[in-house]
């Protein structure tokens, strides 16, 4: 009776089991299945294409304004202060200035005389527009030319003035520590900056991806705390992105510039370093004597305290 009752339990507990076996593994492959099912944006979408300039599916439209960013960066002007020697320990800012390059001269023609009709005014109008928009010394004195004395002469005389003192990149990292070092990197309208070194600690300042307007400077800043000695070098890579309408950027082009730095050592980091370095015997051998300095030293302390006690 005891052994048939038994029998009836363990068919029990296997039925059971094997219920709970089938609950556990029916979800998951639910799940699963959903996953398996559900096609991704870009291989349902019939405007995507592979993109060779970012070397993966974007649509036609994203693939063309890229490619277009890509053709039109050029090489712009740059700064960056480099300190050479660097203290180990010491930390410094760094900073980097970048700027468009200036679009080529227009050509001049020579002053056309003014038309003597009622559309004298149109035309300057016109003329002023097209100045303005592209913003550049050579536009405003191609209008000076054919309109000297024109409604917008003053106006086109004083744009020249600002254009010519802007600030250079040069100009803006020339007071910093250290020296100043110019190259001319590929720019665009859309830059990212970073800098990257071993034996430094180096902490960006301000967002690694900036814009950089036309006429204007736009700077990079870095902490940078030397902490390994020897000769050491720097690298600032700075890269042209293209960003898409829904804000996902993708590098274009770029640009690395390396910088040899001497890291020197004092005095007491060339004792930490050769204690860093002593074998472990001889480390142990400098405690050992330090506290037997200090002993002797409570011992010789004792002994003159007693001496007094006595005396007295």
């Amino acid at each position: 009776m005891l052994r048939r009752h038994s029998i009836h339990c363990a068919f029990a507990v296997l039925a059971m089991a094997l219920a709970a076996c089938g609950q556990v593994s029916d979800q998951p492959a639910s799940d699963t299945a959903a996953v398996e099912e559900q096609p991704s944006t870009t291989a349902t979408d019939p405007d995507a294409q592979f993109c060779a300039e970012v070397g993966r599916r974007v649509s036609v439209a994203d693939c063309e304004d890229l490619s277009r960013l890509a053709d039109e960066a050029a090489r712009g002007t740059a700064a960056f202060n480099a300190p050479n020697p660097m203290q180990r320990g010491d930390v410094h800012t760094l900073q980097l200035a970048i700027s468009l390059a200036p679009p080529p001269a227009a050509e001049v023609t020579p002053p056309s005389p003014a038309p003597n009709d009622g559309a004298s005014q149109q035309t300057e109008d016109a003329a002023w527009a097209e100045a303005q928009r592209q913003n550049t010394t050579a536009a405003f004195d191609t209008y000076l030319q054919r309109h000297s004395d024109g409604e917008y002469a003053d106006e086109a005389r004083a744009a020249i003035e600002r254009l010519r003192s802007a600030t250079s990149p040069g100009e803006v990292v020339d007071p910093l520590q250290g020296d100043t070092v110019e190259f001319t990197p590929l720019v665009g309208r859309f830059m990212r900056a970073e800098l990257t070194g071993n034996g430094f600690e180096i902490t960006p300042l301000n967002e690694a991806s900036q814009e950089v307007l036309p006429n204007s400077v736009t700077t990079w800043s870095w902490r940078v705390e030397a902490n390994e000695g020897g000769q050491r070098a720097l690298t600032l890579r700075t890269v042209v992105e293209g960003c898409t309408a829904e804000g996902q950027c993708f590098p274009l082009r770029s640009t690395s510039q390396n910088y040899d730095v001497t890291v020197e050592v004092g005095p007491m980091g060339r004792v930490q370093d050769f204690l860093t370095a002593a074998p472990v015997w001889l480390r142990l051998l400098a405690g050992v004597l330090a506290a037997l300095a200090v002993l002797v030293g409570a011992w010789f302390g004792l002994r003159n305290a007693f001496r007094k006690g006595g005396a007295g």
